[in-house]
């Protein structure tokens, strides 16, 4: 939006950011992330819009209208005060930060449980009988019920080996 109203300036036009954003749907342009080639195009067409309705402004600010006085639907009638527009661009800013450090966070995470469930599953492999060892170890030390933890051994065998192990001993 604000390379939209930079490009205006010169012509002392003002635009509201719902007439931007309309344009915006109307060119195919995303607001929150426009090129200078969009916001050219954004900017020229308002720019056409305004002449074609005689709403442009002369060199001394009033408007070509001759009497001076601003339309019902002048955007200087109708601009947004400099601290919501502040408040709303902080905001926005803020929340594509927030997503773009869960989304590096969420890539983190899921690359560190990726390494760890691989290393469970070599050292499964390698010492079958040491990690049997360690986990009834463990499970004896918080005194859990026996039926949880044949639960968790089902999933795991049937999760490293494809195969169940209840259907197995028959």
């Amino acid at each position: 939006m604000d390379k939209i109203q930079q490009l205006l300036q010169p012509h002392n036009i003002e635009v509201s950011l719902e007439e931007i954003a309309k344009l915006c749907v109307e060119v195919g342009a995303d607001i929150e992330q426009l090129s200078d080639s969009d916001a050219q195009t954004i900017a020229q067409h308002i720019l056409e819009q305004r002449q074609a309705t005689g709403k442009l402004t002369t060199a001394n600010g009033k408007s070509k209208n001759s009497n001076g006085k601003l339309g019902k639907n002048s955007p200087r009638r109708k601009s947004t005060p400099p601290l919501q527009g502040a408040i709303a661009h902080a905001s926005q800013v803020s929340n594509q930060e927030i997503q773009s450090l869960e989304d590096v966070l969420n890539v983190g995470i899921d690359a560190y449980t990726t390494d760890k469930a691989d290393q469970l599953l070599s050292t499964i492999r390698n010492a079958p009988k040491d990690v049997v060892s360690k986990f009834v170890s463990k499970a004896m030390e918080e005194e859990a019920d026996v039926d949880s933890f044949r639960a968790i051994g089902d999933e795991l065998v049937a999760g490293i080996f494809g195969i169940s192990p209840t259907n197995a001993a028959e």
